[in-house]
Order: C-alpha cells, then structure tokens, then sequence
C-alpha cells in the first residue's frame, strides 16, 4: 500500500490552517459540547491513593418510584466485576444528603469506602455482605471495597449523585 501525502503536509501550519481548526473546534462545542462536569469528575475519579484497582461497570438502573411514596423514592443501581457484584439503593434524606444501602455479592465482611467531594465516609460491610452509609452529600461518588485477604481494592465508577 501507497501512502500519498497531501501538498503542503510536511509545512508548518499558517493563519488559514489556525482559522479552520477554530472553526472546527466551534462547530464541535455547539454540537456535542463536553459535559459540566467531565474535569471534576475526572480529577475524582484519578486522586485515588490506591494503584492495584478493579474497576466495576454499571450493569443496570432503576427507579424504585412505583413501589414506594415520594418522599421515600430511590433508585437501584447495580455494579459488577469479575470478582465482585454491588447492588446499591440509593434514597433521599431528610436532611437534603443521600443514603446508601448496599449488597455485596458473594457476601463478605469487607471494609467500604465511599469516596465523596466532602472527603470518605466508611463503614464494613456484614457476614451477609449488607452495608449502609448515611449522610452522604450529593455530588461525585464513587463506593471502595477494600476485599480482605486479596490487595486489589474493587471500585465503581465515580457517578453523579
């Protein structure tokens, strides 16, 4: 196979060159601006302190409306790995902050971290692998397990609360 450059691809870029490549830029901002959001949550989700890290994928959300009042309205959100599967409730408080009620599957005591823009709230999950943290601010959050007996720290994503 031929590669034919085209005229002109080895001079350095002139004023006609930077004229197109803003204007390409603009056409891209109006349209698929990036999100608010994408530095912050790309600064939270690289200041772990931990390298050896198992980072989960959303397997599926739901809304928890139809079976409760809506002050009590949630949604599940489920996370799985190769190692480790978390299903997460997430409901309101009444203090306008949020709590997390979680599964781990195959059920184990474990260490969990939930990492927020406000600092970590921790907790340890049970035997039956049952965890709940409350008082956890809105915003980024991103829930650890600290799996004893293995080094490698399994994560969710940082998702927006």
């Amino acid at each position: 196979m031929t590669t034919v450059e085209p005229p002109g691809a080895n001079e350095p870029l002139d004023e006609l060159d930077f004229r197109l490549l803003a204007g390409v830029r603009e056409l891209w901002e109006d349209a698929d601006p990036m999100p608010a959001t994408l530095v912050e949550q790309i600064r939270f989700a690289i200041a772990l302190e931990d390298v050896d890290l198992e980072v989960m994928r959303i397997r599926e959300q739901e809304g928890l409306a139809v079976a409760r009042s809506a002050a009590e309205q949630g949604r599940l959100i489920t996370f799985d790995s190769e190692s480790l599967t978390i299903m997460v409730n997430v409901s309101p408080e009444a203090a306008g902050t949020i709590r997390l009620d979680g599964w781990l599957t195959p059920p184990a005591e474990h260490p969990i971290e939930v990492r927020t823009a406000n600092g970590p709230l921790t907790t340890t999950s049970d035997a039956e692998g049952r965890f709940a943290v409350s008082g956890v601010a809105h915003g980024m959050v991103q829930v650890l397990v600290r799996t004893l007996g293995r080094s490698r720290t399994v994560s969710t994503p940082a998702i927006e609360l």
